[in-house]
């Protein structure tokens, strides 16, 4: 059986739900009583937000303010956090508000008014906003990914060019020196006796130089916010497979573990969790939920991808020989999901109970 994990009380004074737009804010205003006390749109602009918040804070009333996670709500939450306070605003996850994205009618007025309405009623599913220093690593932490991200299918291409030609090296020569010395030479003499795909292969290698550089400045970036975190240093410590960059993406996108209640709830917040759907008494197993941050995911589920690769660390090779053997009666690709979310479980446990990270209990041989 459910049960609510907190006490849920009606909020008396004004519940104020804003559907942002590029352009423009629909507006609900709920009063103590429920009842729609004000519905308008205004233009999507700080003064006309301020102008807004001073009319409604004319009415001498508490207010509170519920917006969705969406792609331009940062500047709108930091202007009304700076205004009214940040327990008076509340961030709904896009995800988790099922009534708005499956109402038979969906406008732009029904949208904010059920945002007014969850926010009222203390039902609104909020998200995590991270603030100051770890929107800092945050942001570091996915464009160090995107720019590694966009490096990798360049090499991709870089080197399926070259073996159009029959031409190979070692998979390890793009991270030493005389590797790249010895790929630049290839890249010179295609160059100069293959014509256009030479020119092609000569323009993706300027290319992957460049993203280098990039790679070298996020990765410094993400260096700097993270070395006073104390936090990101015992993930790096403790969990197998995960490194600088994976400790910061894990500790910014989510947060302090400790926000959640319990292991599973902070595994379910990854969106690593199975899914199921039962009706009529029969239940049918669903893929993970993706209900959560897909960095997190990626991190997670590529910590696990590199202790399949571990030789020596004990940590590793005891994850590795757990999704071997989920392996034998599962695919691969679920046995390392269920991995994932063993290691977020453990994340958990080792902020909200102090303990280090125990393989006996999380991988059992």
């Amino acid at each position: 059986m459910k049960k609510l994990q907190r006490r849920v009380e009606k909020f008396k004074g004004l519940s104020i739900g804003l559907d942002l737009h590029k352009a423009f804010i629909q507006v609900s205003v709920l009063d103590g009583h429920g009842d729609e006390a004000a519905a308008q749109r205004i233009a999507a602009d700080a003064d006309e937000l301020g102008r807004l918040v001073d009319r409604l804070g004319e009415w001498g009333m508490p207010m509170r303010v519920a917006l969705e996670a969406s792609g331009c709500f940062v500047w709108v939450y930091d202007l009304l956090v700076a205004r009214l306070g940040r327990e008076a605003v509340r961030v709904a996850a896009p995800s988790k508000v099922k009534v708005i994205a499956e109402a038979g009618e969906k406008t732009d007025a029904s949208d904010a008014w059920w945002l007014a309405y969850l926010l009222q009623e203390g039902r609104l599913p909020e998200a995590f906003v991270a603030e100051g220093d770890l929107r800092e690593l945050r942001i570091a932490c996915r464009e160090l990914r995107s720019v590694t991200d966009q490096r990798s299918d360049l090499m991709r291409r870089l080197r399926s060019h070259l073996a159009q030609l029959g031409v190979t090296f070692a998979a390890g020569a793009w991270s030493s020196v005389p590797g790249r010395g010895k790929i630049e030479a290839l890249v010179r003499q295609a160059e100069a006796a293959h014509g256009l795909r030479g020119e092609a292969i000569a323009r993706l290698w300027t290319r992957v130089q460049a993203m280098n550089e990039e790679v070298e400045h996020w990765d410094k970036r993400m260096a700097e916010l993270s070395g006073s975190l104390d936090e990101v240093a015992l993930l790096d410590d403790q969990l197998p497979g995960v490194g600088p960059m994976l400790a910061a993406i894990m500790w910014s996108e989510l947060g302090d573990p400790r926000r959640y209640r319990s292991a599973k709830a902070y595994g379910k917040a990854t969106g690593l969790t199975p899914g199921y759907r039962e009706s009529g008494g029969r239940r049918q197993a669903k893929g993970m939920t993706r209900q959560g941050s897909a960095h997190v995911r990626w991190a997670l589920t590529r910590a696990v991808v590199s202790c399949r690769r571990c030789k020596k660390d004990p940590a590793g090779l005891a994850v590795k020989r757990w999704v071997d053997k989920m392996s034998r009666r599962k695919s691969t690709k679920a046995a390392i999901v269920a991995a994932a979310r063993k290691l977020a479980e453990a994340t958990w446990r080792l902020f909200a109970l102090g303990e280090a990270f125990d393989l006996r209990r999380v991988f059992p041989a």
